[in-house]
């Protein structure tokens, strides 16, 4: 009997230890600053990311090994793939500078430079257009207006890359807005100004104004009501894959997932003990995972909003955190200088 019980807890031991082994993350290093922004090719078979002090690395998933990597001069807000091009790439800086690449040979093919501070770019799911989110100071016109800092999304087509709209953001003595300070240049790093087009593309978010979120309708031109219910700064904000949703990251240790047919939040989702930088949706849209200060990765279920998994003990404050497309793996980055993959199915065991 004693024998059969020593058995027992072997094996307990061994399938413990097995279970801690699969959820360990694959180590993607070589970072000198804290890693901004991760994103995968829409075949899942590359991994980009970008650290403050300029690093650009792309990677081979399968291999786990780095294809090549590009020195910029500027700390890197923002990484992301063209959905509708696997070779088509972007990374912005906070110097301005928005640099669209050949992913597989870092061949410059344009620049497009904001007179201000890049944050946050993204294509349109169809390719068609990109959206870039910055700010700028004010002119003395414009301060005279009480406009402190000017919140802007400007529209490219990406056949010639040429502005074909800007989206002004920026309201004179808005009761909503900011109250800007040295706060605000305190945090600029973790994705403090972001935008999102929805997957049909005809809606885009933008968390710009504070704590309340703007969502801009292509088909009517106009704004729709915002989206208000955040008690401090929205720093990331994404759609969900089937359009029926989209989520919030805010400096108030929460995130939010809204009806979009409705603009009502569905659920707030408790749990993190510090600002909370970014939200990312599974291709399927059933989870949810949000990446925090308090330096954990944390994946909810949609549709019940319970939380599945705490991955805890990261060392470093998570920044960023993205789904692959095949839904196969969840990447994060942040403070510890370096970007962790895991399998997805192996978290969720």
């Amino acid at each position: 009997m004693k024998k059969l019980q020593i058995m027992r807890y072997l094996l307990l031991l061994l399938v413990f230890q097995i279970s801690l082994f699969s959820q360990n993350a694959i180590e993607f290093t070589g970072y000198k600053g804290n890693v901004n922004s991760v994103a995968f090719s829409p075949d899942s078979k590359y991994m980009l990311s970008g650290d403050e002090k300029g690093n650009l690395i792309l990677w081979d998933i399968s291999s786990a090994q780095k294809i090549h990597s590009l020195q910029t001069s500027e700390n890197i807000t923002s990484v992301n793939f063209s959905p509708a091009e696997k070779d088509l790439a972007l990374y912005t800086t906070y110097g301005g500078d928005v640099t669209i690449i050949k992913a597989s040979t870092r061949e410059i093919l344009k620049t497009l430079n904001k007179n201000g501070n890049v944050y946050y770019a993204e294509f349109s799911p169809d390719g068609k257009q990109l959206a870039i989110a910055y700010t700028r100071e004010p002119t003395e016109k414009e301060e005279t207006k009480g406009i402190r800092l000017n919140f802007i999304v400007d529209l490219h087509e990406t056949s010639k890359f040429e502005k074909t709209k800007t989206l002004r953001l920026s309201k004179p003595h808005d009761p909503d807005g900011e109250l800007f300070g040295s706060n605000f240049f305190e945090t600029y790093r973790y994705n403090s100004f972001s935008c999102a087009f929805s997957s049909n593309s005809l809606y885009l978010a933008s968390g710009s104004m504070g704590k309340n979120i703007a969502i801009y309708s292509f088909d009517l031109k106009t704004f729709a009501p915002t989206y208000k219910g955040h008690s401090s700064r929205v720093m990331f904000v994404a759609f969900s894959p089937d359009g029926n949703y989209l989520a919030s990251a805010s400096k108030d240790e929460t995130a939010k997932i809204w009806n979009v047919s409705s603009g009502g939040s569905i659920v707030t989702l408790k749990g993190h003990t510090g600002n909370v930088n970014s939200v990312a949706f599974s291709p399927d849209s059933r989870y949810l995972a949000t990446a925090s200060n308090d330096e954990t990765i944390k994946i909810w279920d949609v549709k019940t909003s319970a939380l599945l998994k705490t991955i805890s003990s990261l060392n470093g404050e998570m920044i960023t955190v993205k789904f692959s497309p095949d839904g196969k793996y969840l990447a994060a980055g942040g403070s510890n200088e370096k970007v962790l993959m895991w399998e997805v199915s192996h978290l969720l065991q």
